[in-house]
């Protein structure tokens, strides 16, 4: 085999392994824009049509996110269902600055909450929401 033949298929393997992970790259990004989006798209459906309840801000951490420049929140919750019944949860939201000042450990906020089998899908009203 002459140098050049050797040449010309170590380009083709060099272009064939470019293509293909550049393929993955894209199919990746996608399927995650994709999983963010019904993400998105359940977080909606728990505000619009979740039975409201109160919650108690037991617990606030900021995140190493942030979304349109809302900062990201870990919030540890007690929440109160309308007959009385207490159950914790932990929401990761994202918080609009001008609602910071209410999301203070002991306050009360907004929520509202699905039950999905044996567990409590939970939303904050106040929260951002694209």
């Amino acid at each position: 085999m002459t140098a050049a033949a050797m040449t010309i298929i170590i380009g083709i393997v060099i272009v064939v392994f470019g293509l293909t992970t550049g393929l993955i790259l894209v199919l990746n990004v996608t399927k995650r824009m994709r999983t963010g989006q019904e993400k998105m798209q359940i977080k909606k459906e728990i505000l619009k049509f979740g039975t409201p309840a109160i919650a108690i801000i037991q617990d606030i951490a900021e995140t190493s996110s942030s979304m349109d420049g809302r900062p990201g929140v870990r919030l540890d919750l007690l929440v109160t269902q309308e007959d009385g019944q207490t159950f914790q949860t932990i929401v990761k939201t994202y918080i609009p600055i001008i609602h910071v000042p209410k999301f203070q450990r002991g306050s009360e906020i907004d929520v509202r909450y699905i039950e999905d089998g044996a567990a409590k899908k939970v939303e904050v009203v106040d929260a951002y929401i694209p």
